[in-house]
């Protein structure tokens, strides 16, 4: 998550708290004993964050002034994998927090988020939810166990100055990998720039693998009588390994520079050394403010498609203890819906977000995954593109097609143990003409159940 700047952003978010807890202050949750309910919450940030931790603790006064039979205590912990069995044994998970798309399905099932369904039902906007932004913490019967606070679908980032020198349409990207391959071996003829790149450490390689694998009608774990199991090694993935590996020894399409995260491509994106990458809307955030790209080269396209249209959804989710009390439920859907969602379905509050952040030029403006349909959603973008700073008519391609993709996310168990064995296999690939995506893949797909059978024990 990247953090917010200091600056007229910050001032702005602390008047919108007062007004938007005017707004949920009706409806007052049922008093615990002693006529007040005391909630803690996750996420505080840390003192060497000190702005971003004043907006917090602002929002929290605010919110405790509107709502004086709610006391909020918030905490700097933040969720990890490995030590949430022990602090939730410990009784030591607070009343909010928020973990990864990846986690609330396994929560769910181990009986360690709350049921919210019936406040969650009671919020103002609880039916213009997108449903897709919901699923990831819905149960198979209806129940809802969390609320999305910010999601992202990946799609194709491109440079649009490399692709009118290579003479390809820069408002007609790739559709398809084969029209990738394509552009890629185009570009690269014609400038010698790779036309292609991807990440191969720090888990990121087996990440944008697994998303491309989607688009092929794959998946790297499935379900398997209640139990994750690694798909790794299938026709689909195959598909995704002998792409890049075409490209990269056939074609020569994606230079030698193969050993970097996602970030070390993002950098090289912003500095013309590579013509395409898999990456996120906000990205555009670090490439015009961190990398100094320039606006009109950056073009982006939704999720390119091997006959699935699909792409991964990440993001976050706010979840409530298991061990709540009611009216500790009740306050913490009431803070969720005050702190994170309110600027996602109030035109006036998004409007006074965007014009605080342009001013401070944060970018505004690139599209997102709205957690609402199209009745909220629309007006509250239009309010934020009002103060638009970005160049949104290059975000059309992916506007026009991430609508009609799938949303599917990341895998459930042992997520990052699967990225990492999925790192070693595109790794290889990338650097040896004589890997074969077959082999590489059965040696990912031990890697990947070993650690799914560590994570049952």
């Amino acid at each position: 998550m990247r953090e917010r700047p200091p600056g007229l952003y910050a001032a702005a978010l602390t008047a919108l708290a007062i007004t938007a807890v005017a707004g949920c202050s009706s409806g007052p949750a049922e008093p615990a004993a002693g006529g007040r309910t005391q909630i803690t919450v996750a996420d505080l940030p840390p003192t060497t964050q000190q702005n971003v931790r004043q907006q917090f603790l602002d929002q929290v006064a605010a919110f405790e002034k509107a709502n004086p039979d709610i006391d909020i205590e918030p905490r700097e912990s933040k969720w990890e994998a490995k030590t949430f069995a022990t602090r939730l044994a410990g009784g030591q998970v607070e009343t909010v927090f928020q973990v990864p798309l990846t986690e609330p399905q396994g929560l769910i099932k181990r009986g360690q988020v709350a049921d919210i369904t019936g406040e969650v039902r009671a919020l103002p906007h609880a039916g213009k939810f997108d449903k897709r932004a919901l699923a990831p913490a819905t149960d198979q019967a209806g129940r809802i166990y969390g609320l999305p606070t910010s999601q992202f679908a990946l799609g194709l980032v491109y440079n649009r100055q490399l692709f009118d020198k290579a003479g390809l349409d820069v408002a007609k990207p790739p559709s398809t990998w084969d029209e990738v391959r394509a552009a890629a071996k185009a570009i690269t003829d014609k400038t010698g720039v790779p036309g292609f790149g991807v990440p191969a450490t720090n888990n990121t390689g087996g990440w944008i693998f697994t998303t491309m694998t989607y688009t092929y009608g794959g998946r790297v774990q499935q379900d398997s009588g209640g139990k994750a199991v690694a798909t790794l090694d299938t026709e689909q993935s195959r598909a995704v390994l002998g792409l890049l590996k075409a490209m990269r020894w056939t074609d020569r399409s994606m230079g030698t520079q193969h050993l970097r995260n996602a970030a070390d491509l993002a950098k090289d994106f912003a500095a013309g050394k590579v013509a395409m990458m898999i990456a996120t809307p906000s990205s555009y955030t670090e490439f015009a403010t961190q990398f100094g790209g320039a606006a009109e080269v950056f073009g982006m396209a939704a999720l390119p498609s091997a006959g699935s249209p699909a792409t991964l959804l990440g993001g976050k989710v706010a979840v409530v203890s298991p061990k709540a009390t009611a009216a500790e439920r009740a306050a913490a859907v009431k803070w969720i819906d005050f702190f994170f969602l309110k600027p996602r379905y109030d035109t006036k509050a998004a409007a006074t977000v965007a014009a605080a952040k342009a001013a401070d030029d944060v970018p505004v403006g690139f599209p997102y995954v709205s957690l609402y349909g199209p009745a909220v959603a629309d007006p509250v973008l239009r309010a934020e593109r009002e103060h638009a700073n970005v160049p949104v008519a290059n975000f059309e391609p992916y506007e026009k097609g991430v609508a009609a993709q799938q949303f599917v996310t990341e895998p459930a168990v042992a997520g990052q143990d699967m990225y990492a064995a999925l790192d070693t296999a595109v790794q290889a690939i990338l650097t040896r003409e004589d890997a074969e995506p077959a082999e590489e893949l059965r040696k990912a797909q031990d890697k990947a159940t070993a650690a799914l059978d560590r994570a049952r024990q």
